[in-house]
């Protein structure tokens, strides 16, 4: 009697486990490699009064920024050269190209403006706040 106690406990912990992995999941596969998102917001947040949404040349200064603001460790934080940011103005667009360093990070092409077609870094809290995803126009005949 005991054993199919634990074997009931067992099977529902394992099934509630799947069910949140299975929410987490969905979460993540709405930002798909390859759409296309528009920005929508400058700045990262509403305090910072910048022009643009900022964009790295390279994805080791891109992960180093967010390391640096999910921990707090602004200590080893490395310095960035301004030459290796671009900022993007509002409605410009960008297409996904890959992700990088467990979805942290996201190589993005840009579609618009001066460095259109060039590939930069961007990182994926800012996508989620401050970009929109593009719909899909399809046409009925």
């Amino acid at each position: 009697m005991n054993t199919v106690k634990y074997l009931t406990l067992l099977a529902l912990t394992c099934f509630s486990a799947s069910t949140l992995f299975a929410e987490s999941e969905i979460d993540q596969g709405k930002i798909t490699i390859g759409s296309v998102w528009q920005l929508d917001r400058n700045g990262s947040s509403p305090a910072s009064r910048s022009h643009g949404q900022v964009i790295y040349f390279f994805s080791s200064d891109a992960y180093q920024t967010y390391r640096a603001r999910k921990f707090q460790d602004w200590d080893n934080f490395s310095a960035v050269d301004s030459r290796n940011l671009v900022r993007l103005k509002k409605n410009q667009k960008i297409k996904l190209e890959k992700s990088q360093f467990n979805n942290a990070i996201y190589a993005v092409k840009l579609l618009d403006g001066f460095h259109a077609g060039k590939t930069y870094y961007l990182i994926a809290e800012e996508l989620k706040q401050n970009f929109i995803q593009e719909k899909d126009h399809v046409e009925s005949v």
